[in-house]
């Protein structure tokens, strides 16, 4: 699980969508769609949507998780004035 990597490939992936829809574009004005092709079209964007959709809530779910990680690892007050304590009393380095 590298999010890193994964935000790039749904970057990657929203970028190809949007030059999905582009050309999309680009061909309804070269032709008139009829309603079964604009409706799965309209389909076909809307799943790859979803798609992506639930590919940023994974991401975002393990940002999250890392997020409470670190603040789970960082020291609290308690262990500062610990190591102060201490480092006064044994002429720790700063």
């Amino acid at each position: 699980m590298n999010p890193k990597k994964e935000l790039d490939n749904l970057s990657r992936s929203i970028y190809k969508l949007e030059n999905s829809i582009s050309s999309m574009e680009n061909h309804l004005s070269q032709y008139k769609m009829n309603t079964v092709e604009i409706n799965k079209s309209i389909m076909e964007l809307n799943y790859r949507k979803e798609k992506l959709q639930n590919e940023v809530d994974d991401i975002q779910s393990q940002i999250n998780f890392l997020a409470s990680l670190r603040e789970s690892q960082r020291p609290t007050e308690d262990d500062t004035d610990e190591r102060s304590l201490f480092d006064k009393m044994f002429g720790g380095t700063d």
